[in-house]
């Protein structure tokens, strides 16, 4: 870890020695993450047992699936903000602010990365909620305590001319001093120039998003780490089966060397086959193929027995990916049973990303029109699993005694929870159910034909 600025002394090297090994894993898991397994699992040629020009042949890109699943789970649902009365300032001041930042798809991309680097970065910039890749960022904790902060540097390289430059911002609470440096190879040769910068923000406009984290340590740990060597070995075995069904789907022949032709422009014997009739002779070979039994199903066991552990470490299930077997769900609450692992573990994400968003929301519209700093902000989070509408009205309706049992909710209540409205939509919607009802009440009491069963309005 980092605990003070002389990484960024002349002489020192670039990147800093303590990091190069931080900045190596999130380079292997981005090729990950796009697939780029070749690069990454080296020993797959050696497991293989085939020479240098040997390819996977089958890549399952399940590290890009595992980062997207936590993503989905927390935000597909898009959670609902809340600042103050609905229509007030403070309300409209978040709402510009969600919009200007495209919050949800930033805060998508930020769980991203604290999935396949173990922590995602919030950075508050030109007035909204953006974000920045953990590979160009270095904090500086206390030596004291590894979980304070004491500077966020982001800092990267850039070409001018024949020179490699580099750029860095050294963050401190309400400001940043933007410096550039001239590199020398694999060192930093001297400062070229210093410039300090106000956010005008009261804290740090870097906010990290950690995935879970250990006490001794500051960085989150990644999601791919535990579960590489498990894919590694699935996609080796399913292209050593694949490979060899292939080499196997086009039988060789045996039979009587009588079979053999003599080839007039070659000099060579060759078999032509084709639908040929080969008459066998006494004690002859007749022609047959060389059948080859397989016999894959340990293959298949280590496979099943590979992927059960797959969905163990990684903390998901089967229903994760939508590999459910008949009767398995029968309602909402049947699903989420077998979610509870992956749904506990979007919980824990969920706990590290509430606050930060709010921090984050906070902290920009300290430069904005309201200050939201001292007002609180509420997050309604979803849990992104698709919901059962006809369970979730039997609930309700035994919930607001309409089945005849106690009432423990208010219709309004039942309302907002079930459609995910706001209390100004409820109540909106309450005026029009009352409109409804009235309408009928006049038709059932005094409506047209009351009182005159052949509706011509005369007396009988």
């Amino acid at each position: 870890m980092l605990t003070d600025l002389s990484f960024l002394n002349p002489g020192e090297p670039w990147p800093p020695v303590s990091e190069i090994s931080r900045l190596q894993k999130y380079e292997e898991n981005k090729k990950l993450f796009k697939g780029k397994h070749d690069e990454i699992f080296k020993d797959w040629i050696r497991i293989l047992r085939e020479e240098q020009n040997a390819s996977l042949l089958l890549i399952f890109n399940w590290h890009k699936r595992l980062s997207t699943l936590w993503g989905d789970l927390l935000l597909s649902e898009e959670p609902r903000f809340s600042a103050g009365e609905y229509g007030s300032r403070e309300d409209e001041e978040l709402r510009r602010i969600i919009e200007k930042s495209d919050l949800i798809n930033t805060a998508y991309q930020v769980v991203l990365d604290l999935s396949r680097y173990g922590t995602g970065l919030f950075n508050i910039r030109n007035g909204k909620v953006d974000l920045t890749t953990p590979s160009i960022w270095f904090p500086v904790v206390s030596p004291d305590n590894i979980k304070e902060e004491q500077y966020h540097v982001l800092a990267w390289k850039v070409k001018r001319g024949e020179d490699e430059i580099l750029k860095a911002q050294i963050h401190e609470r309400g400001k940043y001093i933007a410096n550039e440096y001239l590199l020398a190879g694999e060192k930093i040769e001297r400062l070229l120039s210093t410039e300090e910068v106000s956010t005008g923000l009261s804290d740090f406009a870097i906010i990290p998003v950690h995935n879970t984290v250990e006490s001794d340590e500051y960085f989150g740990i990644d999601d791919y780490t535990d579960i590489d060597g498990i894919i590694q070995e699935l996609e080796v075995r399913l292209s050593q089966i694949s490979r060899v069904l292939d080499k196997h789907s086009d039988p060789n022949m045996y039979g009587d060397e009588s079979a053999l032709e003599l080839d007039p422009a070659t000099g060579v014997e060759i078999f032509r086959g084709g639908g040929k009739y080969f008459p066998v002779p006494l004690g002859g070979i007749p022609p047959g193929y060389v059948v080859w039994d397989a016999k894959l199903e340990s293959n298949w066991k280590e496979i099943e027995i590979l992927m059960q552990q797959l969905y163990i470490i990684s903390e998901t299930s089967e229903a994760c990916f939508g590999q459910l077997k008949q009767g398995m769900v029968e309602s909402g609450s049947a699903l989420k049973r077998l979610m509870i692992t992956p749904l506990a573990k979007a919980q824990r994400l969920r706990m590290r990303l509430d606050p930060a968003l709010k921090k984050a929301i906070k902290l920009c519209s300290q430069t904005g029109e309201v200050n939201l700093t001292d007002k609180p902000i509420n997050i309604a989070w979803q849990d992104g699993i698709p919901s059962d509408d006809k369970e979730q009205a039997e609930v309700m309706a035994i919930r607001t005694g309409s089945t005849g049992g106690a009432r423990t909710l208010s219709v309004r209540t039942a309302i907002k929870r079930m459609d995910n409205m706001s209390d100004a939509e409820v109540e909106s919607e309450m005026e029009r159910i009352a409109e409804d009802l009235a309408a009928e009440n006049a038709l059932d009491t005094g409506g047209f034909g009351a009182g005159d069963d052949d509706g011509d309005g005369g007396d009988e």
